[in-house]
């Protein structure tokens, strides 16, 4: 494959992060560009690789109290983060997605996250001695994870909800064949100069979002600046998380008193 190609294929995701589309994203290609095709590298090896470059990071952010360890955290964890870009941007690459790697992927998210927050607190408190920069963090970590473990079951809830309604229509067998096929890889954006001005327009109004990505971004920024209030504001917002159960409890019982009007519907037909 010629460098053009594979770097058209290796545009094979885009981003709605801030963080993602103006950093790791565009240094993830990069760095995959000379090596997609290398068969030593994969798509797991590279997930370990993220985790290990990620726990060097919380390494410096935790034991190291100058100013030069918080800048080999912030910068080590920002390498983390474009690997942990790099095994998806492969395995699509490749067309090669396992259900194993995207476990391990997101697993290992979960396992870095949260000591990244208890580093940043415990840093935080010590150049501060200010008990909300200690506390919030903390009760941001907890709360990603209220969001995050209501999320998932959520989706198994909703895809046995969208089971039911795919059954009820029999439409069962197509909705089940489509879960088994591959993503199918499209060609990706050619972009003008206005469409990257909207683009960039795009990346900084998505910071709004609080998305999973962006943290770096502030964790980066903390460090560097030394200003702890930053993260600790930022952390105080993602408390707001503590609402995710709500939210997508209410998605549940619309969905399931649709599954429900139409299961009366099809009872009253036969």
């Amino acid at each position: 494959m010629n460098l053009k190609d594979r770097w058209m294929k290796l545009r094979n995701y885009q981003s709605d992060d801030f963080w993602a589309m103006l950093f790791a994203r565009p240094l993830t290609i990069l760095l995959l560009l000379p090596i997609a095709e290398k068969p030593w590298l994969t798509p797991d090896r590279i997930t370990l690789a993220g985790v290990l470059v990620k726990f060097a990071g919380i390494f410096f952010v935790f034991y190291d109290k100058s100013y030069l360890g918080a800048v080999l955290g912030a910068v080590l964890l920002n390498i983390g983060l474009i690997v942990d870009n790099m095994d998806g941007t492969l395995a699509r690459f490749r067309n090669t997605p396992t259900k194993f790697g995207y476990y391990f992927d997101k697993t290992s998210d979960c396992v870095t996250m949260v000591p990244m927050f208890w580093a940043l607190a415990y840093r935080g408190w010590l150049e501060t001695q200010d008990q909300f920069t200690l506390i919030l963090p903390l009760l941001a970590a907890a709360t990603i994870y209220i969001a995050a473990y209501s999320k998932w079951v959520y989706e198994k809830v909703f895809l046995e909800l969208k089971l039911s309604e795919k059954f009820y229509k029999n439409e069962i067998v197509e909705f089940v064949a489509n879960m088994q096929k591959c993503p199918k890889w499209s060609t990706p954006p050619q972009r003008g100069f206005t469409d990257w001005v909207k683009f960039f327009i795009q990346a900084i109004v998505s910071i709004l979002k609080f998305n999973e990505v962006d943290v770096f971004f502030w964790v980066g920024l903390t460090l560097i600046t030394g200003k702890y209030i930053i993260f600790t504001v930022y952390s105080g917002l993602l408390v707001c998380g503590i609402f995710a159960p709500f939210v997508f409890g209410w998605k549940i019982l619309k969905k399931e008193k649709e599954i429900n009007a139409l299961r009366d519907q099809v009872e009253k037909q036969s």
